[in-house]
């Protein structure tokens, strides 16, 4: 007679489900918590320069333009051809199919702040942490609120518009633990190569503190395996020989490199005409030992706007309960981490890597904060559990674990209060007077109307006044300040010079001026349109495409080039289209006799017609890049760098058809395969590595 089928307690499927729950009901409240996103035009300086960007990948796949040049700012830049182009493309995917590329903009904002818990929540479950816990270090991570722009999640989106940072710190904790399990077990490879690639291609500083977190861990991991466990260090040691954490860190590391390639192979290739960040605030370089040490102290770290709770566990959570709890291996690699990030901050002031300063130590806080937060939520709540079960054997145990749930509330209940400030972290144009945003807007068809050329910005300086004329008009603004993309342009270093509005309207093609009244009379020119706080005025330009003289060349080497074209553009020389060849292209040539019209600016595209007497160079005042091409009357033809940083051909006399195209190499589209490609490599060779069990 066969046994009565066991049957499940509804009770006991309910607690196991609890947490899940628990994290489903807090998710939804993170994202009511930033339900503002989606009431108007995102503050944060940047994020208007992402959404632009998103504007452009929309605008380009609508068309069937995948070369994605983008003219907005700074001369011109290609989108995403160096990196960052993920947390934009997304958005601006969508809004091609769809249309709205502000509110997916907008969505791509609030789905990683929202996810946040559930990150961390899975995160900690691959690294055996258990469900509560678990949850414990989710919350604790969305949470963490420092009223720094370089921090993680709401501060740095809104406050500085760290807009793919969001993103990759969102998704940091999954690719440490999928990281970690690899070092230790031999599994996990394919997620920790999906993941781990995700966060660099988001943001290549959180790659890099991905990196420094996990070389570190592997020599760590060796040492447990080769220091067996005694008394004194009663802690499990992972199987296998001690150099395997080694070897694997060398196989992932290479694998992420691979997977990402993406995001640096094109930086590498065509370094040439990259801006390479040559201006960082000071403070990018970090804070130093001991103001690092005055802002953990000061709980303002981790705990703007609420007592400093999470900055007094920090002791409880991370230090006893990593090491009370002897499986708490999880809790041990995030402490250890921590660490890594900390003395990579306090020692960034010494790490400037020269002239373009591609390492802003500061970056590392948002890495810092995420796995503080996770290691201390999860350390908590594991220690009040395992004072909860310990006091379940003892016959007056209630006691305690009433006590021990009344301290877990008065913490719940301390932390409660930052939702209000993460609420008021989000910001909209509307919400500042000065901003005028109505005035904006009534100065759009006259900007529309306006001669060709670029607009720059004299008074109004705030982000929505520099790039709203590009996304609701097509205007290029000269200079806009901030954002990857922006700063690997070739002519950001001699704009963030700021040259005085007529030099620049003359040298940069763009006569169009947008300032204050109280800026109008330094400006000059011509007004065309008004409102009360706002002047629209026109200067004199030569134009898009114009005839010029090349009289010299200018210095081969990166800082003697930029030392000299800042020079020339100081001189009168700029302002009678006397220009300097870079060295390599070419030297000086005979006065121009010739003009340019019908000249047209396309998708990665410029034309115009030349009348040329004699021979004569053109300039055309669009950032150089390697990967422009140029034909005259269908035929090709060589084109040259010239100052500041921009193209120009040599026409022969005659009527010409001058034809300039960016053409994106097919090779930098396709490499974006080796991210899942390198993934499903990995998890078909786990695969196969899996022992089969007989039938």
């Amino acid at each position: 007679m066969s046994a009565a089928p066991h049957r499940r307690d509804p009770a006991d499927a309910l607690m196991r489900a609890l947490p899940l729950i628990v994290l489903a009901i807090v998710t939804v409240v993170i994202g009511y918590t930033y339900r503002r996103v989606f009431a108007g035009e995102l503050a944060g300086d940047d994020n208007s320069f992402h959404w632009t960007e998103a504007v452009r990948v929309a605008d380009g796949l609508r068309h069937g333009d995948t070369d994605l040049w983008n003219p907005s700012a700074n001369a011109g830049f290609p989108t995403g051809y160096y990196y960052q182009l993920l947390p934009a493309g997304v958005p601006g995917l969508l809004g091609a199919l769809f249309g709205h590329t502000l509110f997916w903009f907008q969505l791509a904002v609030l789905v990683p702040l929202a996810l946040v818990p559930a990150a961390g929540y899975r995160a900690l479950r691959v690294l055996e942490v258990e469900p509560w816990p678990a949850l414990g270090g989710g919350v604790a991570i969305a949470l963490t609120v420092s009223n720094s722009k370089w921090g993680h999640g709401a501060d740095g989106v809104f406050l500085v518009g760290l807009f793919t940072q969001v993103s990759a710190f969102a998704t940091f904790p999954l690719a440490l633990a999928h990281g970690l399990q690899w070092l230790r077990r031999g599994t996990n490879l394919a997620p920790a190569i999906a993941w781990g690639a995700f966060v660099g291609m988001s943001h290549p500083v959180a790659g890099m503190a991905l990196g420094a977190a996990l070389a570190p861990l592997a020599v760590t991991t060796a040492l447990a395996i080769a220091i067996p466990a005694t008394p004194w260090w009663p802690y499990p040691s992972p199987p296998g020989p001690a150099w395997r954490p080694l070897a694997r860190v060398a196989v992932l590391g290479a694998a992420l490199l691979v997977a990402s390639a993406a995001a640096w192979l094109p930086t590498i290739v065509d370094y040439t005409a990259f801006g390479g960040f040559p201006h960082r605030l000071p403070e990018e370089a970090g804070p130093g030992f001991a103001k690092l040490g005055r802002w953990l102290l000061s709980g303002k770290f981790f705990d703007e706007g609420r007592w400093s709770v999470l900055t007094a566990l920090i002791p409880l959570g991370l230090i006893v309960g990593g090491f009370v709890d002897r499986r708490a291996y999880a809790l041990r690699a995030l402490t250890l981490a921590a660490l890594v990030f900390g003395f990579v901050i306090g020692v960034g002031r010494a790490l400037k890597s020269g002239q373009d300063d591609l390492f802003p130590a500061i970056r590392f806080m948002g890495a810092l904060q995420v796995v503080v937060a996770m290691g201390v939520g999860a350390g908590v709540v594991g220690l009040a559990q395992h004072v909860v079960r310990w006091a379940d054997r003892r016959r007056h145990g209630v006691f305690l674990q009433a006590a021990m749930g009344a301290w877990l509330g008065a913490v719940i209940l301390a932390t409660v209060p930052v939702l209000s400030t993460l609420a008021d972290r989000v910001r909209i144009s509307t919400d500042w007077e000065t901003v005028y945003r109505a005035e904006l807007e009534e100065l759009m068809p006259a900007i529309a109307a306006a001669r060709p050329g670029r607009i720059q910005n004299r008074g109004p300086e705030n982000h929505w006044a520099m790039i709203l004329p590009y996304i609701e008009v097509d205007r290029p603004q000269l200079v806009v300040y901030g954002g990857a993309a922006l700063q690997s342009s070739p002519n950001f270093v001699y704009l963030w010079a700021t040259p005085v509005a007529p030099r620049a309207a003359w040298i940069y093609d763009a006569p169009l001026v947008l300032c204050t009244p109280e800026k109008g009379l330094e400006v000059g020119g011509t007004v065309l349109a008004k409102t009360a706080h706002f002047e629209l005025r026109e200067l004199p330009a030569p134009g898009l495409v114009g005839p010029v003289q090349i009289t010299g060349t200018l210095p081969p080497g990166r800082a003697a080039l930029r030392k000299a074209v800042l020079a020339w553009q100081d001189t009168d020389a700029a302002m009678r289209d006397q220009l300097l060849a870079h060295a390599g292209h070419g030297g000086a040539g005979p006065p121009p006799d010739g003009d340019a019209r019908a000249i047209r600016r396309g998708r990665s595209r410029i034309d115009a017609d030349l009348d040329v007497r004699a021979p004569t160079t053109f300039v055309i005042r669009e950032s150089w890049h390697p990967r422009w091409r140029a034909t005259l009357d269908g035929a090709p033809i060589r084109l040259r760098r010239v100052s500041p940083d921009f193209l120009a051909v040599d026409a022969p006399p005659g009527h010409h058809h001058l034809t300039v195209r960016f053409v994106r190499p097919w090779w930098t589209w396709a490499s974006w395969l080796l991210w899942p490609l390198a993934a499903l490599a990995a998890a078909l060779w786990a695969r196969r590595k899996r022992p089969t069990t007989a039938a």
